[in-house]
């Protein structure tokens, strides 16, 4: 650095130049990011930084820049305001997709306020369940069953897509990985799996389910940190595991060789898994009470698949909300068929859904929706409709369009099921 002051060589500029990383977004580039490189060639005699994170802009919900002018500026302040800082920032991480700028929608942000909520319901479940005094151990210390396998192996599938999406700057692949871990595959199903254990287990496998819920959890939340730090700081205070001042000093997580051996047990819940939400869209789609609990029986097409089937057994029973689960050879009367893999489901209908009647609603709703959506396609179609109407509109147009094919989808496949 031969063109640096000597009164600069002394000051922590020169101590701390160059930096590693520029954040910038991609309007500046000519304007500053180019300037500061020659400025910095010039008066230091080395590049001002090793690489430059062009990221797009936020614009409006319409993908309009936000401009005074135009009265669509929205304050941070007062979105945290109302839904916090944790939900603002991993809302917009989860946006930041590289190349393209953010169309900003305030419901995004508030439901990103209600997956804070989600962390914070889960872990008070675990919290509130440790006994005093609880140690976590290395979970292959404990006696896990395949549930608790499967979440360590989605665990450690989790670690790995987070820091190559951290490493490669794709902060949206990181959180995105991070909310479906967390909120459907620890809290919806492992929680749910783990309750019969953690409330009415013996000594052994309830020490198993609530060592895995503690290992899991720490691990989460040192995952989430930089996305949400506020509430994962504070969670991580509470936990048996904290092993520093901050949860920002302690180690990020790692991949581990050793929950990648889980993946034959990861694959057998992930069959199980399959098999109750199925049933649980059958129900949906016969608008079939959630709580209604329905006899139903099954038939293997070979040994592993009832053997699986035998074994999660309590599981389908009360997370589908069943009556019985027995095996069958062939179809019973009155039933309907949930096509498996490896099999079929036949779940009872009698004295709960009238046939003809369902079937000739969902007729006359297939014509309807037919109608409609071909209203909406000529709209579209139509050039001076695209050209000269507002471009809000022609976008909610085309939402419609997409809601009424969706609609319609679900209708077909009702009718299949009918007549299954």
């Amino acid at each position: 650095m031969e063109k640096t002051p000597e009164k600069i060589r002394e000051s922590d500029l020169y101590n701390l130049y160059p930096t590693d990383l520029l954040v910038t977004g991609f309007d500046i580039i000519f304007f500053w990011v180019a300037r500061m490189v020659l400025m910095g060639m010039y008066n230091m005699g080395a590049e001002p930084f090793e690489r430059v994170y062009i990221h797009g802009l936020i614009r409006d919900k319409f993908g309009e820049k936000m401009s005074k002018t135009k009265g669509n500026v929205v304050d941070p302040l007062d979105l945290i305001a109302k839904y916090g800082a944790d939900a603002l920032r991993f809302g917009l991480a989860v946006q930041t997709v590289p190349g393209s700028d953010i169309k900003f929608d305030e419901r995004r942000i508030e439901g990103y306020k209600h997956f804070a909520n989600k962390i914070w319901n889960a872990s008070r479940y675990v919290l509130m369940n440790l006994p005093e005094g609880f140690e976590v151990k290395e979970p292959t210390e404990t006696a896990l069953r395949p549930e608790d396998k499967w979440i360590l192996y989605r665990l450690n599938e989790t670690v790995a897509k987070v820091r190559e999406g951290l490493k490669e700057f794709d902060f949206s692949k990181s959180a995105q990985a991070l909310y479906q871990f967390f909120w459907d595959e620890y809290c919806d199903w492992y929680i749910e799996f783990s309750k019969d254990r953690v409330y009415k287990g013996e000594e052994g496998d309830k020490e198993a389910a609530l060592n895995t819920l503690v290992y899991v959890l720490d691990r989460a939340l040192k995952l989430l940190h930089p996305f949400m730090p506020y509430i994962t700081e504070e969670i991580w205070d509470y936990l048996p595991t904290k092993d520093r001042k901050s949860i920002s000093l302690s180690e990020y997580p790692k991949y581990s060789e050793t929950f990648k051996g889980f993946e034959e047990d990861a694959r057998a819940v992930e069959f199980v898994k399959g098999v109750i939400a199925d049933i649980r869209n059958f129900k949906n789609m016969l608008d079939i009470p959630v709580t209604k609990k329905l006899k139903a029986f099954y038939r293997a097409e070979d040994g592993y698949t009832g053997t699986l089937l035998e074994e999660f057994k309590s599981h389908i029973l009360k997370l589908a909300r069943l009556e019985s689960f027995e095996p069958a050879d062939g179809r019973p009367e009155n039933t309907l068929v949930v096509p498996i893999k490896g099999g079929e489901i036949y779940v009872s209908i009698e004295g709960v859904v009238n046939v003809t009647e369902v079937k000739s609603q969902q007729l006359k709703k297939r014509e309807k929706l037919l109608k409609e959506l071909k209203r909406v396609e000529a709209k579209l179609n139509n050039p001076n409709f695209v050209q000269k109407a507002p471009k809000h509109v022609v976008e909610r147009e085309k939402e419609i369009y997409e809601e009424l094919k969706l609609e319609l989808q679900k209708v077909e496949n009702v009718l299949k099921l009918l007549e299954g």
